[in-house]
C-alpha cells in the first residue's frame, strides 16, 4: 500500500478598501471593507509516484495567465522545500464568490481598475507563496477518508419565471440538478488530528447581491471557515458544475441568512459518515477541449447586426450600451486582423484522490454535465482560468443571460454551439479514462 503525505496552509487575501469587486456589473462602488476574511489555501498531496498542490482562492475567477503565475510560484517554493511538483500538476481553483475580486479581467475596461487589480494580485501571489510554504513545512504521513451525501442548497436559476424562454427539453434536463456534497478528510497517520478538509458542492456564491460592497467568501467561504473552527485545520472548497445553479435563499439575501445556510453546509460536512480509502494519487497531464462556437461573423455588417440585437435585449446592467459598444469594437478589430475565433479552448486537468476523480475545468459549466458523469467523478469549475459559460445544447435554444449576454462580457463572438456539448463530453470521458487505476 502506498504512503500518502499531506500538508495544508492558508493566508489572508482580504482586499484593501477601494479594490474593484467582481461578479456584478451593476455594483455601485468598489470594496468598502470586510464582512469576513478571504483566503488563499494550499493542499499538498504526494505518494511515491505522484505529487500535487490544490490551491483555492476566495475569488470570483482567475485568468489562465495569472493561474500560471501562481503555479510557477508554488512549484518554486515546493522545490526549495524539497517537495518537487510539476507545474502541470498544480491546480488553481476559485470559489466564485461574487463578493470577492475578479482576477480574470472580466468587465475591466478601465485602466485605473486594472492597475488596482494588478496591485491586489501581487498580494494574492504573496499569500499563495505563504500558504504553499506552510503546506510543505507541515506535511506528514496521512490517512484519507471520504464521504458524500445530498445537501440541498441550490436550484436551477434558469427555471425561474422570466429568466429565459425555457424549452421543454431544457426544463426536463434541468429539473434534477447536482446536489452532492463530497468531503475528503486528511488526518495525521500517527494521531487523531485533522490536517485538511477538501469539500465540494456546486452553487453560485451570490447570496450577497450587488448591493453588498464589503468583501465576503459568501456561503462557501463562510462554510470553509466554520469547518476550520471545528477542525483547527485548513478547509479547501472546490466549486462544481454550477453555471446554472443559484442558492435556494436567492440573490441579495441578508448576511445572517447567508451565514445560516453556510453553517448548514459545514455542519453536514462535519457530521457525515466518512469511510477510509487507500492512499491513491494519480495526476494526468493537462488536456484541451476545443469547443465550436455557435456563430461565425464573416462581415462587419454581421457584427453590427448582432450588436443591434444585443442592445434590444433586456438586462439589469445600467452600462449595457457601453459594454456592447466595447464588444462591437473588439469584434471589428478581430475581424479586420483575421483573429475572430471559430472555437474556444477549455483547459482540462484530472486528479485521482482515493477513488474520487476530480476534473478541473476552466469555465462555468452547466449542472447537467455533472449529472451526465459516471459515479466517482466530480467536475470542478472556475479552475485554472475562466473562459466562458458552457450551456447545454438545449439551453442554447432557450436563450437567457448565459447564452446571449455573458459572451459579451467574456469577449467572445457568442456562446459555445450545440456541437460543443458532445465535444466536451468526449473530452471529459477521455480525461476520466486516463485518470483511472
Amino acid at each position: 500500500m502506498e504512503t500518502l503525505h499531506c500538508g495544508a496552509g492558508r493566508a489572508d487575501i482580504t482586499p484593501p478598501v477601494g479594490t474593484p469587486m467582481g461578479g456584478f456589473a451593476n455594483r455601485a462602488s468598489p470594496c468598502q471593507g470586510m464582512l469576513d476574511p478571504l483566503f488563499a489555501r494550499a493542499l499538498y498531496l504526494s505518494t511515491q509516484d505522484a505529487s500535487t498542490f490544490i490551491i483555492t482562492l476566495d475569488a470570483l475567477a482567475i485568468s489562465a495567465e495569472r493561474a500560471q503565475q501562481l503555479r510557477e510560484i508554488a512549484a518554486t517554493i515546493a522545490s526549495i522545500a524539497r517537495r518537487p511538483t510539476p507545474q502541470s500538476h498544480i491546480q488553481i481553483a476559485c470559489s466564485h464568490t461574487h463578493s470577492g475580486i475578479d482576477l480574470a479581467g472580466l468587465r475591466m475596461g478601465n485602466s485605473a481598475l486594472r492597475t488596482r487589480i494588478d496591485t491586489y494580485f501581487a498580494l494574492v501571489c504573496d499569500a499563495v507563496q505563504a500558504a504553499v510554504a506552510q503546506a510543505c513545512e507541515c506535511a506528514s504521513t496521512a490517512t484519507l477518508s471520504v464521504g458524500s451525501t445530498t445537501c440541498v442548497i441550490g436550484r436551477n436559476r434558469r427555471l425561474r419565471p422570466g429568466h429565459a424562454a425555457i424549452t421543454d427539453t431544457e426544463r426536463a434536463q434541468g429539473t434534477n440538478i447536482d446536489q452532492t456534497l463530497t468531503v475528503l478528510r486528511f488526518t495525521h497517520a500517527a494521531r487523531d488530528e485533522v490536517i485538511a478538509t477538501l469539500f465540494q458542492i456546486a452553487c453560485h456564491p451570490v447570496c450577497l447581491g450587488p448591493e453588498n460592497v464589503r468583501a465576503s467568501g459568501d456561503i462557501v467561504g463562510l462554510a470553509a471557515q466554520r469547518i476550520e473552527e471545528h477542525t483547527s485545520a485548513p478547509a479547501l472548497f472546490l466549486n462544481g458544475a454550477a453555471g446554472n445553479i443559484t442558492p435556494l435563499i436567492g440573490r441579495g439575501s441578508s448576511y445572517d441568512a447567508t451565514r445560516e445556510l453556510a453553517h448548514a453546509v459545514a455542519n453536514t460536512a462535519l457530521t457525515m459518515e466518512l469511510h477510509p480509502e487507500p492512499a491513491r494519487l494519480l495526476c494526468r497531464e493537462p488536456a484541451v477541449a476545443q469547443l465550436p462556437l455557435a456563430c461565425h461573423f464573416e462581415h462587419a455588417a454581421d457584427i453590427d447586426a448582432q450588436a443591434k440585437w444585443l442592445l434590444a435585449q433586456t438586462t439589469e446592467f445600467p452600462a449595457w450600451p457601453q459594454v456592447v459598444a466595447g464588444w462591437q469594437s473588439q469584434m471589428h478589430a478581430q475581424l479586420t486582423a483575421g483573429q475572430l475565433p471559430a472555437t474556444i479552448d477549455i483547459a482540462l486537468n484530472a486528479i485521482l484522490i482515493g477513488s474520487t476523480r476530480f476534473l478541473f475545468i476552466g469555465a462555468e459549466v452547466f449542472s447537467e454535465y455533472q449529472i451526465w458523469q459516471q459515479p466517482g467523478t466530480r467536475l470542478v469549475g472556475y479552475a485554472n482560468g475562466e473562459v466562458c459559460y458552457i450551456p447545454t445544447a438545449a439551453a442554447l435554444e432557450s436563450g437567457g443571460y448565459e447564452v446571449t449576454a455573458s459572451p459579451v462580457f467574456y469577449g467572445l463572438p457568442c456562446a459555445p454551439g450545440a456541437a460543443a456539448q458532445p465535444a466536451l463530453l468526449v473530452a471529459l470521458s477521455a480525461c476520466m479514462i486516463t485518470c483511472t487505476i
